[in-house]
């Protein structure tokens, strides 16, 4: 299977979810309260867990494995805490909560089917918390569509790059995180010494420095975003970082939610 976990999704309503909240919220308070905002999420995780066991949740699992596979790939996330198989929580020590965080949090909702989650930041004064949730099912993160027709096959690389794409989103769906792709890609390529690689920034003969670039050849680079809005103002940048980079192309592939746009990027 291409994703797998060791439960089955219990899908509950918003009401039903807001009520498991409220009782988990009061617990978090106390914690914060309690052991102050200086420990690490490990031990806010333990504390959480035991306490609403002992307030008689019917089921509460730790650090439950996601695994997502291709072929030989395989990639393992790991939910902080899920309560009756029915909602997520993420918990987190940080300066405060960001567009990363909510994104891994949606990620694990999409991968296993789930509508309901939330994160929680015990670090500051006083707690952060913030709902995730999503009306996306399973089978619609399938029912995606293809937009190619500014994608050209300038060499054997980008012909398989693209082949990559198309067969990992027909397995694992569209909307997931940007990172499990590229992992995938650098796995497929020989890992991140053959993928990661230095190039130069010059104006004309006048080199400005380095920087690290995903490539699948010396010639060509690849980029997977997920650009819901802006995209012309983000290929811009694109075209703008090419005219300084010592490659002839940049293949860019957006996840504009259930729209996969495939574009070539020449020099």
């Amino acid at each position: 299977m291409p994703i797998e976990y060791q439960f089955k999704p219990n899908i509950i309503s918003k009401h039903d979810f807001y009520a498991i909240d409220y009782q988990v919220m009061g617990l978090v308070f106390s914690i914060h309260n309690e052991l102050g905002r200086l420990w690490n999420e490990k031990i806010y995780q333990n504390e959480l867990a035991y306490r609403c066991q002992k307030a008689g949740f019917a089921k509460v699992a730790t650090e439950v494995v996601i695994k997502v596979s291709y072929l030989d790939f395989l990639k393992c996330f790991y939910v902080d805490l899920i309560f009756n198989d029915a909602v997520i929580y993420e918990l987190k020590t940080s300066q405060c909560l960001t567009g990363e965080h909510q994104q891994q949090v949606l990620n694990y909702l999409f991968l296993l089917g789930m509508q309901h989650g939330k994160l929680i930041n015990m670090r500051p004064p006083s707690v952060e918390s913030r709902f995730v949730s999503t009306r996306l099912t399973p089978d619609k993160r399938y029912n995606y569509k293809i937009e190619d027709n500014h994608w050209q096959d300038v060499d054997e690389d980008s012909i398989r790059l693209k082949e990559l794409i198309l067969n990992l989103l027909n397995e694992w769906g569209a909307f997931l995180d940007t990172t499990l792709f590229y992992d995938t890609i650098i796995h497929f390529n020989g890992g991140e010494e053959n993928v990661v690689k230095m190039i130069e920034a010059k104006e004309g003969n006048r080199t400005m420095g380095r920087q690290k670039v995903h490539l699948i050849n010396p010639e060509v680079a690849f980029n997977i975003s997920s650009m819901t809005k802006d995209e012309q103002y983000y290929e811009h940048n694109l075209r703008k970082f090419l005219s300084y980079a010592s490659l002839k192309a940049i293949q860019w592939i957006n996840f504009n939610h259930d729209l996969i746009i495939f574009k070539t990027i020449f020099r």
